[in-house]
């Protein structure tokens, strides 16, 4: 992540500001609270403050959802405004790469917004540091049924069994594959038996020269995020029982040799860094210059407005000892300062359950988390591309959630900088996860 240092200096402000906050007067239970224990369990309850001239209340909301197509999250909040046209919502789109480091900066300055758009890691960061409201006590007073989302999509939003966000979209990694390249080359299309030979059988047979000039023209295969391939080795960053970093593990090296052997072996099918760099793998799928690729249901959209020369489909992902791929979520979570807190829970209530996730998953960005919704996204694809799009359904059964720490951003900067030297073919692989361990365990020995 950019600025990794500006973050923890952030992080530092962030928790400075709230102790001060902690110190000052006590807040005023919010309007209509009849003394439940709504928004009590950490962070003040503060009065819902009203614009005077309109009667209404304004929630300040600041999102990266749909930030490529942000009519998408707008259309959400037109239909929450219609719905509750006394609350006004002050809406701001924000790219994910920003968007953080702009939290902690309005946390610290104590002017946060009242909801604020999360994914799975930062949810547990920002909650951990008590940025947020646990929002047990909300669902327990509106009576909120969390039985409509699918289990794993809530609960990757709890710490220490307290739900701190609300699941607003969710997705997971699959194999988007050219159907037209396989057709080609006489290949059966990937199907959920494959191994990695079967995956490295196919690739090498996919990657070509197609111009004879010396030079790979098309690629066989790119490999997922560096997690997802652990996970499909058996291998972990480290072991919560030990506290103890296990990157650099046998099945750590194997998995993660096995990325630079398809860049830098002797048979090679993937890209190397130096091509991505002249064109993302997002790019080179599109161009017809890369066979098989893992992504989400989020490239879907994408995908089916710019593919226009081929055919594509998707399957599961290729097990490496064994089947396995990650699940994300994004969310919606509410400031433990916001001095709104009513009504930025009814925006957070709307926009993360079935109205607002339809809406969502209706303009193609990603899957809604409340089955019943969930359920229309396949038949919503019907006829078109992917034409087997219960994959993405389907590889829920064994699906994961990526790691989550604390101290997770310190973490993965510590192993992308060692990571990515051995990725790049700078430094063996092992030596690399060796001095990415270092770090990792001083880290994971901080409180």
């Amino acid at each position: 992540m950019k600025n990794s240092k500006l973050f923890v200096v952030l992080s530092v402000l962030l928790a400075l500001g709230m102790l001060l906050a902690a110190c000052g007067p006590a807040a005023t239970t919010p309007a209509g609270d009849t003394g439940s224990s709504a928004g009590s369990a950490g962070g003040s309850v503060a009065v819902d403050t009203q614009a005077a001239s309109s009667g209404k209340t304004t929630i300040k909301v600041m999102s990266f959802f749909a930030y490529d197509t942000p009519e998408v999250e707008t259309a959400v909040v037109a239909a929450f405004e219609k719905k509750y046209p006394d609350i006004k919502v002050d809406f701001e789109s924000v790219a994910f790469s920003d968007i953080f480091l702009k939290y902690k900066t309005l946390i610290a300055g104590n002017t946060p917004p009242d909801v604020m758009s999360m994914n799975f890691d930062q949810a547990y960061s920002f909650a951990s540091l008590g940025a947020l409201e646990p929002l047990d006590s909300w669902i327990k007073s509106t009576n909120l049924d969390t039985s409509i989302y699918f289990p794993a999509t809530l609960d990757m939003f709890k710490v220490d069994g307290v739900q701190y966000s609300m699941p607003g979209t969710f997705s997971d990694v699959v194999l988007f594959y050219n159907k037209d390249l396989f057709d080609a080359a006489g290949l059966q299309y990937p199907n959920k038996n494959w191994t990695a030979q079967d995956l490295k059988t196919a690739a090498l047979t996919l990657t070509k020269d197609t111009n004879g000039d010396g030079k790979i023209d098309q690629f066989g295969y790119e490999y997922p995020w560096y997690p997802i391939v652990l996970e499909q080795y058996n291998a972990k960053i480290w072991d919560p029982t030990t506290n103890k970093c296990t990157l650099n593990s046998d099945a750590g090296i194997k998995a993660l040799q096995a990325i630079v052997d398809s860049r830098y072996g002797s048979e090679q099918y993937a890209p190397t860094p130096d091509d991505l760099n002249q064109q993302g793998d997002w790019d080179m799928f599109m161009a017809g210059k890369l066979a098989m690729m893992p992504t989400g249901p989020w490239a879907v959209g994408t995908f089916n407005q710019k593919i226009t020369t081929f055919t594509y489909d998707i399957a599961d992902m290729p097990a490496g000892e064994k089947l396995a791929t990650h699940v994300y979520a994004n969310s919606y979570a509410m400031a433990a300062g916001s001095k709104n807190k009513e009504a930025a829970w009814k925006f957070i209530e709307f926009a993360t359950g079935p109205e607002g996730t339809k809406i969502r998953q209706d303009g193609k960005y990603e899957i809604s988390p409340v089955k019943s919704v969930a359920d229309g996204f396949v038949a919503g694809l019907a006829g078109g591309n992917p034409e087997h799009a219960s994959v993405f359904m389907d590889v829920m059964s064994y699906a994961v959630a990526q790691p989550v720490h604390a101290h997770w951003t310190e973490m993965s900067d510590a192993i992308d900088s060692e990571l990515n030297l051995a990725l790049s073919n700078q430094k063996p692989v092992k030596d690399a996860l060796d001095a990415a361990c270092v770090a990792v365990d001083s880290i994971l020995a901080q409180p």
